[in-house]
């Protein structure tokens, strides 16, 4: 084998000038990779200057000479929103070496994703559409108290049904008008009880609904004789069951989740599914109701001798004016598309804000509007008054004396002379 050995005094120059070779090859990697941290060149500053720091938002300002205005930019995303990163922000480094206590992010405009421009408008429907339902529920309230003659179970239950949908609807504005950051903040008592009122009257409308299928399913599915049904059962049922359940969610709350007036839940916490699981039995239970209760309602229509397109369409009918009753449209508010399909979340928004600040519109104009109970005896009501009117009207022209032309002349001119 033939090895090569150079002179000691060859070796050690060679060895010398490799280490100082790389020395030189790290220096300039590292003054390359500070280069491109900072944005600045180290050999440029001298004298009195900022040192490289990062700001609260996130943005890394470089080493720079005192005096500079520097620009970056804008953050692409901060605190869930995104923002145009084409734009800067400015900060100063002071004549004493230090930065600026804040950055001019002035520039920086948010992008405005189409969903939030959507959730804007949501948010008006949501106050329409409350105003136009609490506005029909009072109008269908009145009628049912003035209208005695119809006082039966069935509308007693509407009658309740729509009280608890007054009840929620004006707490809902409530909740709007008083709910502002800075109270939620502060967690008072009041507020608390306001959102435990809230809670209730809402657990309440499915409560309600529970007892209209409940009444329905006796009478069509049971065929028991509804005379043997009290008002109280029904006035337990959507009144006084909701009461305990409010109660022991606002316990939960109070011990596991006593913040922000007991809006929203923490991570891991899970009381508001003490009232939340018994309106969700109800539904099913409901839609139990309803499926059972149409399929007696098509057993029927086919037995008639009515043609066939004829008895679909008494079905249909049937099942449209049941669904807002029992209360189905409300299995499709506990189903929220997350993740970052926004086309599913804009259709979500305007699809719950119509149903929900709505649902009240429409169980007045089913159970109260359309109700042909209601209908003939405002019609007979109406009728009565215009008979009334009328005679009234022929008695006091029959009752009245008209006045003679020679009277007339005579008083004008005795009114003249004076």
């Amino acid at each position: 084998m033939l090895v090569l050995r150079l002179p000691p005094s060859q070796g050690a120059r060679r060895g010398l000038g490799s280490r100082i070779f790389l020395r030189s090859i790290l220096e300039k990697m590292s003054l390359d990779h500070w280069f491109i941290l900072t944005g600045s060149d180290p050999n440029l500053l001298s004298g009195v200057y900022c040192e490289m720091s990062v700001d609260g938002i996130g943005t890394c300002w470089p080493r720079s000479s005192a005096g500079q205005l520097i620009s970056r930019a804008c953050p692409h995303q901060f605190n869930g929103i995104q923002y145009n990163t084409s734009n800067q922000v400015f900060r100063e480094c002071q004549s004493n070496g230090s930065w600026a206590p804040r950055g001019n992010y002035s520039q920086c405009t948010e992008i405005i994703r189409k969903s939030k421009v959507h959730y804007q408008v949501a948010v008006i429907i949501n106050y329409l559409g409350h105003c136009i339902s609490l506005g029909a529920l009072l109008l269908a309230f009145t009628l049912f108290m003035r209208l005695r003659s119809i006082r039966c179970l069935r509308n007693i239950i509407h009658w309740n049904l729509i009280s608890a949908f007054i009840l929620r609807n004006a707490t809902w504005f409530l909740v709007q008008l008083t709910m502002t950051p800075a109270v939620t903040e502060g967690n008072q008592v009041w507020c608390r009880l306001v959102t435990a009122g809230y809670n209730y009257f809402h657990v309440t409308n499915f409560f309600w609904m529970f007892g209209e299928g409940c009444y329905l399913h006796t009478a069509v599915v049971l065929t028991y004789s509804t005379d043997k049904l009290r008002k109280w059962m029904f006035i337990c049922i959507g009144w006084g069951i909701p009461f305990p359940i409010i109660v022991a969610w606002a316990f939960g709350k109070l011990y596991y989740d006593d913040e922000k007036c007991w809006f929203g839940k923490k991570s891991g916490v899970y009381t508001d599914y003490i009232y939340q699981g018994p309106m969700i039995l109800v539904l099913l239970i409901n839609f139990v109701f309803l499926f059972n209760i149409v399929r007696i309602l098509m057993t029927k229509l086919r037995a008639s001798t009515t043609s066939e397109t004829i008895q679909y369409r008494k079905a249909v009918k049937a099942t449209l004016v049941l669904l807002p009753l029992l209360g189905i449209t409300y299995m499709l508010f506990f189903v929220n598309p997350g993740g970052d399909d926004e086309i599913a979340q804009i259709v979500f928004i305007y699809f719950n804000s119509i149903l929900e600040s709505f649902q009240g519109f429409f169980v007045s104009v089913f159970y109260c509007f359309l109700n042909s109970e209601v209908r003939s005896t405002v019609r007979k009501r109406w009728i009565r008054w215009q008979d009334r009117h009328s005679i009234r009207s022929r008695v006091v022209r029959a009752t009245s004396i008209p006045t003679s032309p020679s009277r007339v002349s005579f008083h004008s001119i005795k009114q003249s002379n004076l």
